[in-house]
């Protein structure tokens, strides 16, 4: 699987494949240290990206960082200078954002800003970006002509959430009174490579494949939500397992008279579950134009038979939801018994145990998720009669797990791979002057559309965030106005 996923990666090219013709001057470039959160240990590009860049005859100064999973010794050893300095750079990238305190005027900057919703968390980031008229690159926004993403984790996350989900499967289990072969799988982060981890989950598929799971359990059902990067990276691990994937119409046959030395998959797209209010249609082009007009029967069609939910869907407002907490309220129901229960082989008290939400979207197609869970405290109970969310792997409830950093709990493959996606536009932002019109750059579609700030304003693109930090000032400014006696 490492091997694939890393072919994937440089068939599209290493930063060679792309590079520009050399100007008059050689811009110079950093790589920020990682200060935002104690688990982020990736670089937005590897050691060999750098030795490309080097080579050209870039300067590229990177920060020190002891937290930095790839050791900054390979890349010294790839031409980068190692100094706490960077002011000298044009362009400086991370990962993650920097400290408002530690933005320097004028320059390029790229990384994830979280600032395309009107993220609040995020707004006085935004603030300082446009008063020090720094140019800002979000990788978020780098899409191909037909509005798919081009630089990004998602494969990686879908890969660490799948491990993850697998192990608090284990757990969950064993509070329900089984031990089962996922006990044997631990966190993503434990392994020092996914190799690793996939060892243990093929560990784990030849126990399942000898008959070694309780039988009062029933056969397994994982439903993939998604056909993106972020599915096909959790399919690659469950492959690892003794797993037969089936369609979506079958799983309520499957989930009951299945074969307990397999475990059974779906992948689940759109036509599967979404339907027009109207009529009961799916039309996928008018869909695209206007989700409000659907809904979705998976509550209904899927959810009753699913072991464990794997959601890897990008949410809109517009779009339909998933599952609803009335929803999770009738799929927590006990299951009538046509036999009492053995006290040493109990049955499961519902068949959803667990959802995996890589996508992360609180309040989005899982509307019950409202607060991701963290690397520290990676699953929570949610009991939908209680409404309530416990740290915990007992209890009444359904395991949820939604980190919102998944890729960071394998930094060096998901730095390898990131790093293949942006080293080809690199030459570009290379290029850039902060102090120069937006126009008088010349970028590909592909990052101009990407430039969120730029000489002290928003970019003609992005222009609507003010409008989106309006309406919240408002918003608030309404709720606070409020009595008392009305919040509660």
């Amino acid at each position: 699987m490492l091997r694939l996923l890393r072919r994937q990666g440089r068939r599209f090219g290493g930063c060679m494949y792309s590079q520009r013709r050399c100007h008059h001057h050689k811009s110079v470039m950093a790589i920020r240290r990682e200060d935002i959160n104690v688990w982020e240990r990736r670089a937005p590009l590897a050691p060999r990206h750098i030795k490309e860049i080097t080579n050209a005859g870039y300067k590229v100064l990177v920060q020190p960082s002891n937290r930095r999973a790839i050791h900054e010794r390979y890349y010294e050893k790839a031409g980068a200078i190692i100094q706490e300095d960077i002011s000298e750079a044009s362009l400086i990238i991370g990962v993650k954002r920097p400290p408002e305190e530690k933005v320097f005027t004028r320059k390029t900057y790229a990384f994830f800003s979280h600032t395309i919703k009107a993220q609040e968390a995020n707004m006085g980031l935004l603030d300082d970006m446009l008063k020090k008229e720094v140019r800002l690159i979000d990788y978020e926004k780098m899409v191909d002509a037909n509005g798919f993403r081009i630089v990004a984790f998602g494969q990686w996350a879908g890969v660490a959430g799948m491990i993850n989900i697998l192990h608090g499967l284990g757990l969950r289990f064993l509070a329900l009174g089984h031990h089962t072969p996922f006990m044997h799988i631990g966190m993503a982060h434990n392994y020092r490579n996914v190799s690793q981890a996939v060892q243990a989950v093929r560990d784990c598929g030849y126990e399942i494949s000898l008959g070694l799971m309780p039988k009062s359990i029933g056969p397994l059902t994982f439903v993939f939500t998604g056909t993106g990067n972020v599915s096909k990276g959790a399919q690659e691990i469950i492959n690892e397992l003794p797993c037969e994937f089936v369609e979506p119409h079958d799983l309520k046959e499957v989930s009951k008279s299945g074969d307990m030395s397999k475990v059974y998959a779906t992948v689940l797209s759109r036509h599967h579950h979404l339907v027009r209010k109207t009529d009961g249609v799916y039309d996928p082009l008018e869909y695209e134009h206007h989700p409000e007009l659907y809904t979705s029967h998976f509550r209904e069609s899927i959810a009753p038979y699913t072991t464990c939910l794997i959601n890897g869907i990008y949410w809109d407002p517009h779009t339909p939801r998933l599952l609803r907490r009335l929803d999770a309220q009738r799929l927590m129901r006990p299951v009538e018994r046509s036999a009492p229960t053995m006290e040493g082989s109990p049955e499961l008290p519902h068949k959803l145990l667990a959802i995996c939400d890589i996508s992360a979207d609180t309040g989005g197609s899982i509307e019950f998720m409202t607060e991701c869970t963290t690397i520290d405290k990676p699953f929570c109970m949610y009991d939908a009669d209680q409404h309530i969310d416990h740290d915990s792997v007992e209890g009444n409830g359904i395991l949820m797990c939604s980190i919102d950093n998944l890729p960071a709990q394998l930094p060096i493959e998901a730095t390898e791979y990131f790093g293949d996606r942006l080293c080809p536009y690199i030459w570009e932002m290379l290029q850039s002057d902060a102090t120069r019109p937006l126009d008088q750059e010349e970028f590909s579609p592909q990052v101009r559309d990407a430039v969120i700030t730029t000489n002290g304003k928003l970019t003609p693109k992005f222009e609507y965030i003010h409008k989106l930090r309006e309406k919240s000032a408002v918003t608030v400014w309404w709720c606070a106005s409020l009595p008392k006696t009305l919040h509660g």
